[in-house]
């Protein structure tokens, strides 16, 4: 933890930032979605790219909530099940997370952790990598840097080259993490019981302070990094390296000796990365890829496609061990995804 103490920001000094970081013309908005499926999840969180991947069995249950002002972004993401998830904010942006709760293993960008005491970073224009425990409740807070940077400048706290480094993954105090929780906890519950706060500028510039003030207590206590990238770097690489290999070629029923070949790697050092970075094996890592894809397909909106077509697509010859795998992993049958997710079926 660094040694310079953050203060209180006091109210006379309110006005002139927020009016910076906040003007009157920003639209605001609130919004809740809950899915059963991961992919559709991720792609329900506005302002970032996303991609998940289920990889553990069961059905899927998941929901956000999210609001915006201006610059700043908070949301509550609660997922059921493990789910492997890539993606980015938008550019300039850094990210704060804290678990609300937990239960299993996860990984973050290359960090083991299955504590909800942690606070996490992902710093500005970087990827997230995220393997998420069985289950998990997460706060989360996206923040433009030069908005947040302007905040904090009076107190010289940062500069953007100290900022590009603080550490990914932190471990810090109960009480700490305690009261970061109940802070979101105060901003949820405001909008929610009174969303016309979301009209008030008044009301928008002070919970925009509030939660700038916040995020500054929480990564006053990140220490700088002091490695460029985590010990778990390398078994990440492969993993991601497999997933796009299996992508290029999602039509051809692949092995894992196709995938050491393809990526040059030999069986040993696959099965680590992937038992590493994701408790399961290449073989079925491959299966989860696929059965994912197929699942995608099946409740695209773009047009209608056959349980059979979305199958052979994605490499399964055989329609029964297709069903039995898609049961297996999903909870329930290709159809039944099908009827639930499209307004017109097909027979």
């Amino acid at each position: 933890m660094r040694s310079q103490s953050i203060q209180q920001k006091s109210h006379h000094q309110t006005g002139c930032q927020l009016h910076c970081i906040q003007p009157a013309t920003v639209i605001s908005s609130f919004r809740c979605v809950s899915t059963t499926d991961a992919n559709v999840l991720a792609k329900s969180l506005s302002k970032w790219q996303q991609e998940y991947l289920q990889i553990s069995p069961g059905q899927f249950a998941g929901s956000i909530k999210e609001f915006s002002i201006g610059e700043v972004q908070i949301f509550r993401e609660v997922i059921n099940k493990s789910v492997d998830q890539h993606g980015q904010p938008l550019p300039g942006r850094f990210t704060v997370g804290i678990p609300v709760s937990m239960h299993g293993e996860a990984y973050w960008c290359g960090n083991e952790f299955s504590s909800a005491d942690s606070v996490l970073f992902l710093r500005p224009d970087y990827e997230l990598k995220f393997k998420t425990p069985v289950h998990s409740d997460i706060y989360g807070a996206s923040i433009d840097t030069g908005a947040f940077m302007q905040f904090s400048s009076n107190g010289d706290y940062y500069d953007s080259s100290t900022f590009r480094h603080l550490k990914e993954l932190n471990s810090l105090p109960p009480g700490n993490c305690a009261a970061f929780r109940q802070a979101f906890d105060s901003f949820f519950r405001a909008i929610e019981l009174t969303p016309r706060l979301l009209e008030s500028e008044s009301a928008k510039r002070q919970l925009t302070f509030d939660i700038m003030n916040l995020i500054l207590r929480m990564t006053s206590e990140i220490p700088v990094s002091k490695k460029p990238y985590a010990n778990q770097f390398i078994h990440r690489h492969i993993v991601d390296n497999a997933r796009q290999y299996i992508l290029s070629r999602r039509s051809e029923a692949l092995t894992v000796t196709d995938l050491c070949e393809g990526l040059r790697t030999s069986h040993r050092s696959l099965h680590y990365a992937f038992n590493k970075v994701l408790g399961i094996s290449p073989v079925t890592y491959l299966r989860y890829v696929r059965l994912n894809g197929a699942r995608a397909d099946l409740i695209s909106s773009d047009k209608p496609i056959l349980i059979s077509e979305a199958a052979t697509k994605w490499g399964f010859w055989h329609m029964g061990m297709f069903s039995l795998y898609y049961k297996s992993l999903f909870g329930e049958q290709p159809s039944e995804t099908r009827k639930a997710y499209r307004t017109t079926a097909i027979n």
